[in-house]
């Protein structure tokens, strides 16, 4: 009775320590990564000229030049998922869900587009599109007395930092430009908006987390 009993203490332990392990690196599941570091592409921008000067009303120069090129088909996937106007750039692994830039070559501003990979949905820019409400925030009214065309600019964020939540989920942290009116109008700071993902990689929306005035 006593072996069994140091059998079964043996065994709770090892579960407790592949689970622990587990919780520790939530990217090690059974699960396929639609994307990955392999896939991020290098585009030559002579070849994309090249096409372009030769197709001026083509749309589908990139998406040409990605499969001449030797894209990957997951790489190719999500050029398809980004409406044939973007491709992958840059792949960092954060654990369940993950971090890529994707570059848009003919965009005027903002070619670099960071998204949060492998999560519901597959793809979440970092682009909002959800209103935020910033006037609540204790900064809000001296920033807006120094700025009085005060506005968040949702587009051209920087990746902060990703922190695990208590429930196993992840938090990606990006800081959003403040500006006083227009794109390159001048900089009042920043907005630090928090975009959380529940441990099986459900997207829970932005939230603000607060106002960090430019020094």
């Amino acid at each position: 009775m006593k072996k069994r009993c140091c059998w079964l203490h043996f065994c709770a332990m090892l579960l407790f320590l592949a689970t622990s392990a587990q919780a520790a690196d939530p990217g090690k599941n059974s699960r396929d990564k639609l994307f990955g570091p392999q896939d991020a592409w290098m585009l030559p921008f002579e070849a994309l000229s090249a096409c372009e000067d030769k197709n001026p009303t083509s749309t589908t120069c990139l998406t040409q030049v990605m499969q001449e090129t030797g894209a990957s088909k997951q790489a190719l996937a999500l050029n398809k998922m980004l409406g044939g106007d973007g491709y992958l750039s840059e792949f960092q692994p954060m654990g369940r869900i993950d971090l890529a830039t994707c570059f848009f070559p003919s965009r005027a501003n903002s070619n670099a587009v960071l998204f949060l990979v492998g999560g519901s949905p597959s793809l979440v820019s970092s682009e909002l599109d959800a209103v935020i409400d910033i006037k609540g925030d204790p900064a809000y009214p001296g920033l807006k007395k120094k700025f009085p065309d005060l506005e968040l600019w949702t587009s051209g964020a920087s990746f902060g930092k990703m922190d695990l939540l208590p429930n196993g989920g992840q938090r990606f942290v990006f800081e959003y430009p403040l500006v006083n009116g227009c794109h390159a109008c001048a900089l009042a700071g920043y907005a630090l908006i928090a975009h959380d993902f529940d441990p099986d990689g459900t997207y829970k929306g932005p939230r603000l987390i607060r106002l960090k005035p430019e020094k």
